[in-house]
């Protein structure tokens, strides 16, 4: 690999000496913010559709014994379901990432016991370097036979690196390894955002595509100018 003679490239990214080369330094850190989006998206929606369907699992089978990391207000029994209130689990993946999750309530069908329903579902996952993940539904079904989950109903996702998103709803197949939503996604972080009418996660996070009308806004860091030392916002790049 041969080093760049170029006086306006360094080894953190190319810079601006004057006008030089406009708009290069801009570009290129819009680019990098544009990656490090995805590479947080492929890590949290894969990660938080792993954790609500074990979650499921866990609040299903293991409800007679509960292991350790996993509580829950109370259990009733009425004429079609075991309903329990307040599920609530916590631990650490197989990556050593910590994760909790809550409901409001958790719902085994007597007539199938196969299918069990969440309301109002929190969760939260460790990404990495001390970055977090949450994600909020306001309903889910599991359906323990085809190891698939169905989140709808205003699904919001948020990190603590200032991602933030929303999707309607999330069909994840445990087996498969893929998540698919087939309603309009919004996600914004940094100045940068992404829309489309479909998304889908393939082989457990390593490919996430957005598909049909998608729109990605970049804005630019604000800039300083001669006649104005006040910063002026830069005019935002959408591709469509």
């Amino acid at each position: 690999m041969r080093a760049s003679t170029d006086p306006n490239w360094s080894a953190g990214g190319p810079e601006r000496y004057g006008d030089a080369r406009p708009g290069v330094d801009t570009r290129y850190r819009a680019a990098m913010r544009h990656s490090r989006f995805v590479r947080i998206l492929k890590i949290a929606l894969p990660s938080i559709s792993v954790l609500v369907a074990g979650a499921f699992f866990l609040f299903t089978y293991f409800a007679p014994s509960l292991p350790e990391g996993v509580a829950f207000g109370s259990i009733d029994v009425t004429n079609n379901a075991v309903v329990m209130q307040n599920p609530h689990v916590s631990g650490f993946t197989n990556n050593g990432r910590a994760y909790e999750l809550k409901a409001d309530r958790a719902e085994q069908s007597l007539k199938d016991t196969k299918v069990v329903t969440l309301q109002k579902i929190g969760a939260t996952i460790g990404i990495d370097n001390d970055e977090t993940a949450k994600v909020d539904a306001s309903t889910g079904t599991y359906y323990a036979d085809k190891q698939r989950l169905f989140l709808d109903k205003a699904i919001t996702l948020s990190t603590s690196t200032g991602i933030a998103g929303t999707l309607q709803n999330a069909d994840i197949d445990m087996k498969a390894g893929t998540m698919r939503s087939d309603q309009p996604i919004d996600f914004t972080a940094q100045g940068s955002r992404i829309q489309a009418n479909s998304v889908e996660v393939q082989d457990r996070g390593k490919r996430v595509l957005f598909r049909n009308g998608v729109k990605v806004t970049y804005s630019a860091p604000a800039t300083h100018s001669a006649d104005s030392p006040s910063p002026q916002p830069a005019a935002p790049s959408v591709i469509e």
